[in-house]
């Protein structure tokens, strides 16, 4: 499930396919400190540390979990510097999401939405459609227009077209803020994603993807 959302989230935010390697998936960024990201394949205790350990201090690796707060300490422990905030991957049977209208745009595999209130665009959002798959991304509010119901009027629109395109099951991850909304829409949180950066001053590590990361 994991690496169903990461190619949603990766095509939302423009990013070339992720480069696969035995212990995790490697998206390139190249944003100020977060050059690539890694995405473990799994949260065995030996790849994580393995991971953890050859951080370069602008690569993230994320863990997704069911133990988040055993894998952040594990990440720790390796010299990686965990994020306080635990995001958690979400699911839901399109077909039983509310739907809602709004302004929406297609490119290609994208569909954006956004909610106009008085000429202004007041809150909006993305999904990217991969085969039976939609993945959420970038919902949000503008903080003048909240608590009036319009991020479930853009998580309704989004979910709607992306069944108009024979999408079945909705992906994303949930911010903490994000998480409740979602809970009351009927998404289902799957597993807990752990994100951590690398230490300044990264310890080296041995073979391909070591190498890869620390050439940053």
């Amino acid at each position: 499930m994991m690496r169903r959302w990461l190619e949603g989230w990766r095509l939302c935010r423009g990013l070339e396919p992720v480069i696969e390697y035995d212990d995790a998936y490697a998206a390139v960024l190249r944003l100020p400190g977060r050059d690539r990201e890694l995405f473990a394949r799994t949260d065995d205790p030996a790849a994580v540390d393995r991971l953890a350990r050859g951080l370069a201090a602008d690569t993230w690796l994320t863990v997704t979990t069911q133990h988040g707060d055993q894998v952040a300490r594990r990440l720790a422990d390796a010299g990686a510097r965990p994020f306080e905030e635990q995001k958690t991957l979400m699911s839901i049977d399109l077909r039983e999401h509310p739907r809602a209208t709004a302004e929406v745009e297609t490119a290609g595999p994208l569909e954006y939405v956004k909610v106009v209130v008085d000429g202004v665009v007041a809150a909006g959002g993305m999904v990217a459609v991969v085969g039976s798959d939609a993945v959420m991304h970038d919902i949000h509010t503008d903080p003048a227009f909240r608590r009036r119901g319009l991020g479930s009027v853009v998580m309704g629109t989004l979910a709607a077209r992306a069944v108009d395109r024979g999408a079945r099951t909705g992906l994303l991850m949930a911010t903490t803020d994000g998480f409740h909304l979602y809970r009351k829409l009927g998404w289902s949180a799957e597993a807990t994603m752990v994100t951590a950066s690398g230490a300044p001053d990264p310890r080296p590590v041995s073979g391909d993807l070591g190498a890869v990361l620390a050439r940053g």
